[in-house]
């Protein structure tokens, strides 16, 4: 099998020019991963009566469902659903109007929302109890102790599980071509199915994440650093 450099440069061609899709795949979740999983972190961690419970039971059963099944379920319901609900809501759109790319963030989403609740948590429970107190004992709210002592001492702990999450995000994003989006995987194969050089098309696409990850683990280097001055020993 011999490596053909042209058909490479054009496959790392067309995938880059599915990058954004890809940004929007990967950064959109993580947001809302972040918001709602810290929520759902937080009302785990203080036990917020059957809230906390269902948290947990969520958490539990949506982590062992395959992002891949998960996508598809999600599909299909908006594929079947989404004209009914338009016409509910009086919305002069139907599901041809659509950018499916929207079902893919949700899948990614509810994916993220479940990771980062967990590593947060981790996190959260990392930070010696006497934190609270102390918080308390100089008249701070329970949101104020969390807002102004826990959620600081908290966030150098949590960035290394949030990297991995986020390098998570980005591998998982290339499933969503099983429901027909175009991102770099699907990109970079678009000029395969011309030339039959599904090898480097793969190779482009392999290429351009691990550049990807590359940066992203850069920035999150120089993050861990600026927040390290902030860590303390919580052994002390």
């Amino acid at each position: 099998m011999n490596f053909n450099l042209e058909h490479f440069k054009e496959s790392l061609i067309y995938g880059l020019a599915y990058l954004p899709n890809t940004l929007s795949l990967v950064f959109v979740p993580l947001v809302i991963g972040l918001t709602f999983g810290t929520v759902i972190a937080l009302v785990r961690v203080y036990k917020v009566p059957v809230i906390g419970w269902l948290m947990a039971v969520f958490v539990t059963v949506y982590q062992g469902i395959p992002i891949v099944v998960a996508l598809m379920i999600y599909n299909l319901i908006f594929m079947l659903k989404f004209n009914d609900l338009a016409a509910f809501l009086h919305l002069k759109k139907s599901i041809s109007d659509m950018n499916n790319i929207w079902v893919g963030i949700f899948a990614l989403s509810m994916a993220a929302v479940c990771s980062i609740s967990e590593a947060v948590r981790g996190a959260l429970l990392s930070i010696d109890k006497g934190q609270n107190e102390a918080g308390y004992s100089v008249g701070l709210t329970t949101i104020q102790t969390i807002r102004r002592i826990i959620i600081p001492q908290m966030i150098p702990v949590a960035i290394p599980m949030l990297i991995n999450n986020v390098v998570g995000l980005i591998k998982a994003s290339s499933v969503v071509m099983a429901i027909g989006i175009v991102e770099i995987v699907a990109g970079a194969t678009i000029p395969s199915s011309r030339t039959y050089s599904f090898f480097e098309g793969y190779v482009a696409a392999a290429v351009i994440y691990w550049g990807f990850t590359v940066v992203v683990e850069s920035l999150a280097q120089r993050l861990k650093k600026y927040t390290g001055k902030f860590r303390r020993n919580l052994y002390d």
